[in-house]
């Protein structure tokens, strides 16, 4: 009885912790950009970081903007998509494809559409505007991709921790460096979030074949 308690309540919370409630908080968060509101996140948050200033951590957040860019990120996703071809897991591979692809576009959809100026206070130029943000929406479409086709084997908690932490500390690089307000951040996490998770759901019997 209680097994089937348990099999039946984790699709649900799921939907609800993976997807619906993600989907709160950026609706949230997008209607305070929109109405370009004083977001009490971003001043504390902000306040928390910027103190700790250092060479060394501008060093690292530099490095962590590398590796959670298009140039690493996107390279590692053809190749993942590239391998899935080659091993004839088709929709394992469409699904790797349209979760990178999606959280991009996406991403790309939302800044034309926010037009969210980045912060005045950064330590480099980006190019584009600032919510949400890119590296944060990339890192977290490709950690949450991975984990969900490494979940059926030995390595899905190695797939969790390192995804979670790589995820946690591209964003906060960005925050770091000042090209990204944590609103821009936690925007670009929620959207990816949902839209893998949701993604999952759409091919679940296509992906457990």
């Amino acid at each position: 009885m209680l097994t089937r308690i348990l099999q039946r309540a984790a699709p649900l919370s799921l939907l609800f912790f993976g997807i619906l409630l993600p989907l709160i908080v950026l609706g949230v968060v997008s209607n305070e950009v929109l109405e370009r509101e004083d977001i009490r996140l971003d001043r504390w948050f902000i306040g928390l970081v910027h103190p700790l200033a250092s060479p060394i951590l501008q060093t690292i957040s530099l490095v962590l903007r590398f590796l959670g860019g298009v140039e690493v990120l996107g390279v590692a996703s053809l190749f993942i998509v590239g391998y899935l071809f080659l091993r004839k897991h088709f929709w394992k591979a469409v699904f790797f494809a349209l979760a990178m692809g999606g959280a991009m576009g996406l991403n790309l959809l939302a800044k034309a559409f926010f037009r969210r100026d980045r912060p005045l206070e950064t330590l480099l130029h980006e190019p584009n505007y600032s919510f949400p943000s890119g590296h944060a929406s990339g890192s977290m479409a490709f950690a949450v991709a991975v984990i969900i086709l490494l979940w059926p084997s030995r390595w899905r908690w190695w797939a969790v921790i390192v995804g979670i932490g790589f995820t946690l500390l591209v964003g906060v690089s960005r925050i770091y460096l000042g090209a990204h307000y944590p609103s821009d951040v936690l925007g670009g996490w929620m959207a990816s979030l949902a839209w893998v998770l949701g993604l999952r759901q759409a091919l679940r019997s296509r992906l457990s074949g």
